[in-house]
């Protein structure tokens, strides 16, 4: 399948939605025939990613991401995506398991990091998954920033953005949000990395966006504009 490239989604599938949404709204050409070919496995089963990092006894999400991409390969797609930041915890497991490229999101965000003052103070807003999983903290500290963590009761709020309002209700909890996002800055972080792309789904309806943030969602769609018009031209 030539001129094709994949996205691995459903985790979850209204974040899933958001990235289409938002690499179409910066992708807008003039006719149907000039957008982008891609295939979507919207895998919407894949075992909770948390839920396995914090405790390794529950379902493993790694080797249904492992058939999906097994399936990709049977389609040659050029190139593959993951809108879901806890998901590249196993990212490594992933790409050995495949001779696809595979997109790294964390690598985008690290070349976002590299750009801002050295030392400067980056809040994580993002799952307890990725939190403890330590996935941001090489990343920003080897681009040198400096990574704060959210601590429990901020956490608990960011985790019920993300699973009492998004996952559970399909709800925009925008007050939950400004709220999260005025708790970091009184942390004196220079910036807030949206780590996960529920919060960048949230971010998207946000009709001032006067917080500074990195949203690595958006430097995904960024990226995968840029490799599909490659692609397309191939």
């Amino acid at each position: 399948m030539s001129q094709y490239f994949g996205i691995l989604g459903g985790m979850g599938t209204l974040a899933t939605t958001n990235f289409l949404v938002e690499m179409n709204q910066r992708f807008h050409p003039e006719s149907d025939q000039a957008y982008f070919n891609y295939v979507l496995f919207n895998h919407a089963t894949v075992p909770d990613r948390t839920a396995f990092i914090l405790d390794s006894t529950q379902p493993s999400p790694v080797a249904p991401l492992i058939d999906d991409l097994k399936r990709l390969e049977q389609l040659s797609v050029d190139f593959v995506v993951i809108p879901c930041n806890t998901a590249h915890y196993f990212f490594d497991q992933l790409q050995a398991s495949t001779n696809l490229k595979l997109i790294n999101m964390l690598d985008l965000v690290g070349e976002e990091v590299a750009k801002l003052p050295n030392q400067s103070l980056i809040g994580l807003c993002a799952t307890k998954g990725t939190r403890q999983s330590g996935i941001y903290q090489s990343v920003v500290e080897s681009n040198g920033g400096q990574l704060v963590l959210p601590n429990d009761e901020l956490q608990d709020k960011i985790t019920s953005l993300i699973y009492d309002n998004v996952k559970a209700k399909g709800r925009i909890n925008l007050d939950l949000y400004e709220e999260i996002l005025n708790d970091f800055l009184a942390l004196g972080v220079s910036k807030i990395l949206l780590g996960c792309t529920e919060v960048s789904y949230v971010n998207s309806h946000d009709p001032i966006k006067r917080f500074p943030i990195i949203d690595s969602e958006k430097l995904l769609v960024d990226e995968t504009i840029r490799l599909g018009k490659i692609t397309q031209n191939k």
